[in-house]
């Protein structure tokens, strides 16, 4: 009777499964979703129209909801209302991968399988970077011409539509960039899973096109790939600073800071302030001239991991940043925090009534504590500074890279910053789940000012002072042409700042 029981029991969540796969949405329900975003995202988000006015919003409403006349597949739906999500400009609201659409069924046992290359984009050439298939020929610095009958320049602009990171404001280089770094998940997202890519490619220094077709390949099997084919790589990502001494005769050192995030693997802050305090001795110590700070791919994380930084470059006190709430904003936070059981979040609710009482002239409650920050008492650094970022300096890495720019410290290199000038909207998020699709947004709720003089610099994106980004030879030789160009800035004494 029980193996009966399992049996018919197992055959019913597999039919569920496959029914929930297969299904599709009406026009109504599609629309239906698609105002209720629109409504949740003007309610709740604490700056919408930044970027867009509310009119232009109204008005892609309406002509979304023009092009919904028939039933939608989730996949579908998932790209009708992406726009809306898009338009805001805002680089921490995205729609969420949802797993439904990252594999064949609903079983977590299986794996997506994935277009297996990692690849770069460097003269408009979607080169191969790593070759996690089982094709030995395809190596690196290989360019990919078509995928699956598609010119790659089609393909990438496609990708950059799809994408459900776009950094901050109208940001067409973070937009390239995330559509790269996300390339594999992003084809799969659009395309759906398949057994095999039919590609074209150019072996560099030939001008013949080859083509073939390539398995899709599963994660498990291309960590394993990069274990056996590429054995010197370091995969290590999980210290968030490190350093390391280039150049002692000219006394240049590079600080590599990639994350500012939570140790989410110990659950635990880390030790970013104490390396950190070691790093800046050993700047002292070895009395380096030439700072290289690389925020490249660095998405942010704590404020407060920026902030420590920041506290190395400057002699004064300053205002770091002011966090500020609408007042349905905070209400929605307070409510998402009742969910949880448990005395800390009754208590973090009860903060938030403490703490955010202070009415600004904009209508945002702000906290009643100062934000006010002052130098460390030790190991200050007031030489050369010389700043690498890109599309993916974001979050708390573009507040530390606007408030060193705007204090007047550093020379930048690389592209445009990924995250705005001014401020985000971040701190705390929650979720918005549409009644039809159950498609999730994720949604930032606070609004954070980098207390910056907008006289010193007037645009949203932070643009680098020289722009450089990577050139074929470099990246077949596996030579770093930004760090390259600033090192011979620095042997040439040039500096901005």
């Amino acid at each position: 009777m029980k193996r009966t029981f399992t049996y018919i029991l197992t055959t019913l969540l597999l039919f569920i499964s496959v029914f929930a796969f297969a299904q599709s949405y009406s026009g109504e329900q599609i629309k239906e979703d698609l105002s209720s975003l629109k409504s949740e995202i003007e309610k709740y988000h604490p700056d919408p129209f930044k970027y867009i006015s509310k009119e232009k919003y109204e008005a892609l409403h309406d002509s979304i909801a023009g092009t919904i006349k028939s039933r939608l597949t989730l996949r579908e739906a998932y790209f009708a209302l992406l726009p809306m999500v898009q338009a805001i400009g805002c680089g921490h609201t995205h729609m969420m991968l949802d797993r439904r659409l990252l594999g064949k069924s609903a079983s977590s046992s299986e794996r997506p399988k994935y277009f297996p290359f990692s690849v770069r984009l460097i003269n408009d050439q979607l080169l191969v970077s790593r070759n996690y298939s089982a094709d030995k020929k395809i190596t690196r610095g290989t360019e990919i011409t078509e995928i699956d009958g598609q010119p790659v320049k089609k393909v990438i602009e496609s990708l950059e539509k799809k994408s459900y990171y776009n950094g901050d404001g109208i940001n067409p280089n973070a937009r390239k960039y995330y559509a790269i770094r996300e390339f594999r998940k992003l084809y799969y997202l659009w395309k759906g899973e398949q057994e095999t890519f039919a590609i074209s490619y150019r072996k560099q220094g030939q001008e013949k096109l080859r083509t073939t077709k390539i398995d899709a390949k599963d994660t498990y099997f291309m960590e394993k790939m990069l274990e056996t084919r590429y054995p010197d790589v370091d995969e290590d990502t999980t210290g968030m600073v490190s350093y390391r001494v280039i150049d002692s005769t000219k006394k240049v050192a590079m600080v590599d800071v990639r994350s500012f995030m939570y140790d989410f693997n110990n659950m635990s802050r880390g030790n970013f302030e104490g390396e950190t305090k070691k790093i800046f001795r050993k700047l002292q110590e070895n009395k380096i001239e030439n700072l290289i700070l690389d925020l490249r791919g660095n998405s942010g994380g704590l404020l407060e991991y920026s902030i420590f930084l920041l506290r190395y470059f400057t002699n004064q006190p300053f205002d770091a940043y002011r966090l500020g709430f609408r007042d349905e904003s905070l209400q929605r936070l307070k409510q998402d925090y009742k969910k949880y059981d448990g005395g800390y979040a009754k208590e973090a609710a009860s903060r938030l009534n403490t703490e955010f009482s202070v009415r600004n002239q904009d209508g945002f409650l702000e906290s009643k504590y100062a934000q006010k920050q002052r130098p460390h008492d030790e190991f200050r650094f007031n030489k050369n500074v010389y700043v690498l970022m890109n599309g993916g300096t974001f979050s708390a890495a573009a507040l530390l890279v606007s408030k060193l720019h705007n204090m007047g410290v550093g020379t930048y290199v690389g592209m445009s910053c990924g995250g705005a000038y001014d401020g985000c909207s971040a701190a705390q998020f929650s979720t918005i789940q549409l009644p039809n699709t159950s498609l999730e947004i994720s949604l930032p709720l606070g609004r954070i000012l980098y207390n910056v003089d907008a006289k010193k610099y007037n645009k949203p994106i932070l643009q680098p002072d020289f722009e450089v980004s990577a050139n074929l030879d470099d990246f077949l030789n596996n030579e770093d042409t930004v760090l390259k160009f600033t090192l011979d800035l620095i042997k040439k004494n040039i500096k901005i700042r």
